[in-house]
C-alpha cells in the first residue's frame, strides 16, 4: 500500500488509516490552515456531501469527525488517488456530472437529503458559478448549510480588508491561471454572497480569509 501511495501525485497532504501518509502539495493537518474551512469539530448524526472532492481529502475529515459522507465529483471513473484514499477509508463515490448544468433527474433520490455539501475550490472551476451554487442548495436539507472556500479577487479594495460596500465583481479570467486551463472566473467576496443568495441561501456565520488575502471561506444556510 505504501509504495503504491508514494507512486501517486497527490493534491492534498492524506493519512492513511496504517498511518501512512500521502505528501500533497496542500497541508491542512494544522487548525490554524483549517480554519477558513468552517467545518465543525463534531458530525454526528450529520450527513455530508463533498462536491468536487477531487482526491478525498475533505469527506475523510467530515468522517473522521462523525458523519456519514458521500464524496461527489465530476470525474467517472474518479481519479485513482480518490479511489485509493476514499475506498480505505470506506466512503462512497459518486459521479454527479458537470454542476455548470442542472443535476439530472436521475439524482433525484439525492435532492434534499444532505445536512451540510462542502463547496471547496469549486466555484472558479466553473463557467456557471450560478448553477452550481443552485445544485449545491437543492442537495440540501431545510435549513441545511453549504460551506464555501474559495479563490478570491478584492481587485483595488484588496489592502483595505474591508470588503462589505463593494459591488458583487466576476473578474473573467483571460489566460491560464496557476497553470489550469479550469479556471475560468475569479468572484470578489460580494459575488460570493450574492450568488449564494440568487439560490436561495443567506450568509451565516463569519467570513474567515487566508493570511494573504486571497482565499475565503463562508457559510451558507438554505432559506
Amino acid at each position: 500500500m505504501k509504495d503504491k501511495i508514494n507512486a501517486l501525485d497527490w493534491w492534498h497532504v492524506i493519512e492513511f488509516p496504517d498511518g501512512t501518509v500521502a505528501s500533497g502539495k496542500c497541508d491542512y493537518r494544522e487548525e490554524k490552515h483549517r480554519r477558513r474551512f468552517q467545518l465543525p469539530d463534531d458530525l454526528s448524526g450529520k450527513i455530508v456531501l463533498d462536491l468536487g472532492t477531487f482526491d478525498g481529502y475533505w469527506a475523510i475529515e467530515a468522517k473522521k469527525r462523525g458523519a456519514s459522507v458521500l464524496a461527489a465529483d465530476r470525474w467517472n471513473p474518479m481519479l485513482e488517488t480518490a479511489r485509493l484514499a476514499l475506498g480505505a477509508y470506506k466512503i462512497d463515490y459518486l459521479c454527479l456530472g458537470d454542476l455548470n448544468y442542472p443535476l439530472s433527474d436521475k439524482f433525484e433520490s439525492l435532492f434534499g437529503g444532505f445536512d451540510i455539501v462542502l463547496f471547496y475550490g469549486i466555484l472558479y472551476h466553473l463557467k456557471n458559478p450560478y448553477q452550481g451554487f443552485e445544485n449545491a442548495a437543492r442537495l440540501l436539507k431545510s435549513s441545511g448549510q453549504v460551506l464555501v472556500e474559495s479563490a478570491v479577487n478584492q481587485g483595488k479594495m484588496k489592502a483595505a480588508r474591508r470588503f462589505s460596500d463593494a459591488p458583487p465583481l466576476l473578474w473573467v479570467i483571460d489566460e491560464i491561471y496557476h497553470d489550469d486551463p479550469t479556471n475560468y472566473f475569479m468572484p470578489n467576496e460580494g459575488a460570493i454572497i450574492q450568488l449564494a443568495r440568487m439560490a436561495g441561501l443567506s450568509r451565516y456565520g463569519e467570513i474567515i480569509y487566508s493570511d494573504d488575502g486571497y482565499r475565503v471561506g463562508m457559510t451558507f444556510e438554505k432559506i
